[in-house]
């Protein structure tokens, strides 16, 4: 396989759900609530990619396509993250995986019925995409001219669906916790404060967790901007809080209505 409109075709008969995205770029060329709903028939692909040839694939993932993702973004502390919900709930089974234009990692696991919630930043670094979501597949270029891709031996024809972890599809895990953190966890965060160079990301993650737990965004907002003056050490500059929070609204705001974050992945 080799170009665009060979992978989609590929993508087809595996069962997914394709839709074509922007080269070079993870915005959909077209209207694709409907593919959260059916597949694209062969004639709707290759249609698509007569007309833009050079496009880059989207599977919507959900019932649609029979599976879920974990996206991991080490840049915002998604293996650490892993690494300690490994050690809480096990080792994760062997599954499709690929490696995304930005560093990161997306592995691919079995549907496992029922609706299963877009999640953003359940953990730091970690997004989970299920129902109404989508990823960028291999082989499509990332903004930052690396491609998508496969590991070795771990594409959809070669390895096995795992099933999910109970831990991903659990809305209240443990001790009514987010996945990966109890509540103890959250209760320390908040009362202990972060010291310089953790800062952004815990209010990443704690910004993610009350949106989760649908707190109005504009209390979001003041309660980062008091935890920030109060618990950080030393506290951000209240214009960067602010970016951080609108950043991951934005990102919950997509994932509840359907898309990819555009920073992630």
């Amino acid at each position: 396989m080799q170009s665009p409109a060979e992978w989609a075709a590929y993508y087809r008969r595996l069962g997914f759900s394709v839709i074509p995205l922007r080269h070079g770029d993870k915005r959909p060329l077209l209207r694709w609530e409907p593919y959260q709903r059916r597949p694209a028939s062969d004639e709707e692909i290759g249609a698509w990619f007569r007309r833009w040839p050079d496009a880059n694939l989207g599977v919507v993932t959900g019932a649609v396509s029979n599976l879920i993702v974990l996206d991991i973004d080490p840049a915002h502390g998604g293996e650490e993250s892993l690494t300690g919900i490994e050690r809480q709930y096990g080792q994760l089974p062997p599954t499709p995986e690929a490696v995304t234009g930005g560093g990161g990692r997306h592995l691919y696991f079995r549907h496992p019925g029922g609706v299963v919630r877009n999640r953003a930043a359940m953990a730091p670094g970690l997004d989970l995409r299920a129902d109404g979501g989508y990823v960028v597949v291999p082989p499509s270029l990332h903004p930052s001219g690396r491609h998508y891709a496969w590991r070795e031996g771990l594409r959809p024809d070669q390895a096995v669906l795992a099933p999910p972890p109970s831990w991903l599809t659990m809305a209240e895990p443990g001790d009514s916790g987010r996945v990966g953190h109890p509540l103890r966890y959250w209760r320390s965060m908040v009362r202990g404060g972060v010291e310089q160079g953790e800062r952004n990301s815990r209010i990443a993650s704690l910004t993610g967790h009350l949106l989760w737990h649908e707190v109005d965004p504009a209390i979001v907002l003041e309660l980062m901007l008091c935890w920030n003056a109060y618990r950080c050490r030393p506290p951000l500059p209240e214009d960067e809080v602010e970016r951080v929070v609108e950043s991951i609204r934005r990102t919950h705001a997509r994932h509840a209505g359907g898309g990819e974050d555009e920073p992630r992945g």
